[in-house]
């Protein structure tokens, strides 16, 4: 087996590799979930108006899209196993940080660190998974991201028991961190020991770190489905709620459904690459995407309306990780700099996309705003089809 840079593994090396970054994967998850559903509680301690919250956050994507683009760099000069060796665990010791704070000055600075530390592993995390499945010869990226997505559903669950508990402050996320870096203490050990990009911008010419239009068009297209997903997640039990009158109960059974639908997907999205291609997964994902926000919107019954996000996972699942596996494999570009510059332009989706529907929303309605997603889906499809996607690294199922 034959990576990137032209290293040559045995089948049990990948293999192992292969589980330890799952394994990175689901705590990457796992922890940031374990921060999320503390925000509330942090909020209610430090006594943050809704304005001032929402500018700290804010602080978490902007500390990710500053630190993507810097990252794909010192990867190509460091090899992605030293960089997700170091900076995986810095992230799981940083995300405490904020839940911590014992004033809002510190809550600010521990978002802005924490929104640094998750970008910066999430390029080391996908860069050394687009390796494992460059050296698999077999569409692999959807199962890590699947991974990812098991660990926030985890790290949901046990980060609610740890507050229905009463361990509100952070001392029950100082445990759950501490397990957290044991385990990836051990699977990075067994990570992909990958050379460094840099050696091959030497040989193969000053392109190789730069971006190019292919990356760049990728990135574009991250965006407009990553806004489906954002947009999802801030808004989905909002309208259901105060739109379509379900029950606050209820009303979270949209994004239940979205949330599990994405991570079966995902799990199971290699054999969907290898059976329809790249360009079919994404093109077909984008139409989905389309149809389900409709259903979302447009259906006579209520009920129906989380059954349109379980269309919209399914559309959604695989392509983020099918562009990131596309974006490494790009001609003439360090697989570090395709995989940050796509990784950025998802995260700003995450940035955007949901003030912008707020924004709309207030000059019409929820439903036009979060209707107006189903031309991402569109975008997406359109896009898919007009790319050119780079050879696929194998026909083996994940």
């Amino acid at each position: 087996m034959v990576d990137a840079a032209g290293e040559v593994f045995d089948a049990r090396s990948v293999l192992r590799a292969r589980f330890a970054v799952s394994c990175g994967f689901f705590v990457f998850g796992f922890g940031f979930a374990v921060w999320a559903v503390h925000i509330p509680v942090v909020a209610a301690r430090l006594g943050l108006d809704p304005a001032i919250l929402g500018l700290a956050l804010l602080n978490v994507g902007l500390g990710g899209v500053i630190s993507q683009p810097i990252t794909g760099w010192g990867i190509a000069q460091t090899g992605s196993r030293q960089a997700a060796t170091v900076l995986l665990p810095l992230f799981l010791l940083v995300f405490i940080v904020p839940i911590v704070a014992w004033s809002t000055p510190v809550f600010f600075v521990g978002t802005i660190i924490l929104g640094v530390t998750f970008g910066s592993a999430n390029v080391a995390l996908n860069t050394q998974a687009s390796e494992i499945e460059i050296a698999r010869r077999g569409p692999t990226m959807s199962s890590f991201h699947g991974f990812a997505s098991l660990g926030g559903l985890a790290g949901a669950s046990i980060g609610g028991g740890i507050i229905a508990v009463g361990w509100q402050d952070g001392s029950g996320a100082a445990i759950v961190a501490t397990i957290l870096l044991a385990v990836a203490g051990v699977a990075a050990q067994y990570f992909l020991p990958t050379r460094p990009t840099r050696r091959s911008a030497s040989q193969e010419g000053r392109g190789r770190l730069a971006l190019s239009a292919p990356v760049l068009a990728l990135a574009v297209l991250a965006f407009f489905a990553n806004s489906v997903e954002g947009g999802v997640n801030d808004w989905s039990a909002l309208y259901l709620a105060t739109v379509r009158g379900l029950s606050t109960a209820t009303a979270a059974s949209g994004f239940a459904v979205f949330s599990f639908g994405m991570a079966i997907c995902r799990l199971a999205g290699g054999r969907a690459v290898v059976r329809l291609g790249e360009r079919r997964v994404v093109l077909f994902g984008g139409a989905l995407v389309a149809v389900g926000m409709a259903v979302v919107v447009l259906s006579p019954w209520a009920v129906v309306s989380p059954f349109g996000y379980a269309l919209v996972a399914i559309g959604e699942a695989n392509a983020i990780p099918v562009m990131m596996g596309a974006a490494a494999r790009a001609p003439g570009v360090a697989p570090s700099a395709g995989v940050a510059a796509t990784a950025t332009g998802a995260l700003l989706a995450f940035l955007v996309g949901p003030p912008v529907i707020g924004f709309i929303a207030h000059a019409t309605n929820l439903s036009l705003a979060l209707g107006l997603l189903s031309l991402s889906g569109v975008v997406v499809m359109v896009g898919a089809a007009l790319y050119r996607w780079p050879g696929q690294a194998g026909r083996s199922a994940a």
